[in-house]
């Protein structure tokens, strides 16, 4: 966008200039600011009316999917004009989930749970999207580097981790402070009463740091192992970076199969199936979380 300064006038000091180009220049952007919002705000308004049509056709029905595609266009709009909120990427993966287009819908709730991982809707509707996965891939119980490692820890959700980390932080604090008031009487105390201390104090601060760490992990851990997600079905994956390289595994990969990713080359990424098995993938049939 284009905007003409109505700036003007020779012989001025250099501060008053300044002032008159800072003047110009907020104009611009609060101009800029409000065209966004307006533009944010006609995509959202269309794209809630397409997915209100597209509930109101008969399920699986062309129309549906039709309304439904318009809707997760519509979204796409919004965000693109800066409405990059977890709202905004979470309905998004609603239309798509209602469209069809599973492994885009995944990657639309990955991006809503990176952003809010206490949201709980997310995390029920991503585990729905990977549900509707037609052959998805189960981790190896000894893949410690793809899901070993957390998935032990997500069958409590992100809020309730924290919730508990605080409660455990407040309740070591307040066992200190007494275990510190209680003066000289911890000389003449049984020694059961001591480890019966200890033991509060340390599983109450250990619980607090674990909770806290695990917490802190799902933030850090995507930029540390960058993932994707397959959006189209019957990828194959190959043992090399072109199409002239054998098929790694004799199956194809479903749409919805999500990945680490390994190597990053042009138009190629080297990924780590949750099986533990790698190979190269085209960078048009995936998606980067």
């Amino acid at each position: 966008m284009i905007l003409r300064s109505t700036c003007s006038g020779f012989g001025v000091r250099p501060l008053l200039v300044a002032g008159c180009l800072t003047g110009c220049l907020a104009a611009s952007v609060l101009a800029e600011t409000s065209a966004d919002e307006d533009a944010r705000r006609l995509a959202a308004t269309a794209a809630e009316a397409a997915y209100v049509q597209g509930l109101e056709e008969v399920t699986g029905s062309s129309a549906a999917l039709t309304a439904f595609r318009q809707s997760a266009d519509e979204w796409r709009r919004a965000i693109d004009a800066g409405a990059d909120g977890p709202a905004a990427w979470f309905n998004l993966g609603n239309a798509l989930l209602r469209a069809g287009e599973v492994g885009d819908a995944i990657v639309a709730y990955r991006r809503a749970e990176r952003l809010d991982p206490t949201d709980d809707d997310v995390a029920a509707n991503l585990a729905e999207a990977r549900r509707r996965v037609d052959r998805p891939i189960q981790a190896d119980a000894t893949d410690l580097d793809f899901a070993g490692v957390a998935s032990w820890w997500h069958v409590v959700g992100t809020g309730s981790r924290l919730w508990i980390a605080v409660g455990a932080w407040l309740v070591f604090w307040i066992l200190l402070d007494r275990r510190l008031t209680s003066g000289g009487r911890q000389a003449d105390e049984r020694e059961a009463t001591t480890a019966a201390w200890r033991a509060g104090l340390s599983g109450s601060l250990v619980l607090a740091v674990v909770s806290a760490g695990t917490v802190a992990a799902d933030r850090l851990l995507p930029s540390w192992r960058p993932v994707g997600v397959l959006v189209r079905p019957d990828v194959v994956l190959r043992s090399g970076n072109g199409t002239s390289f054998e098929p790694a595994i004799e199956e194809p990969l479903a749409e919805g199969v999500e990945f680490a990713i390994l190597e990053d080359r042009p138009g190629w990424w080297r990924v780590r199936l949750p099986d533990g098995t790698t190979g190269w993938v085209s960078v048009e049939d995936g998606d980067r979380v």
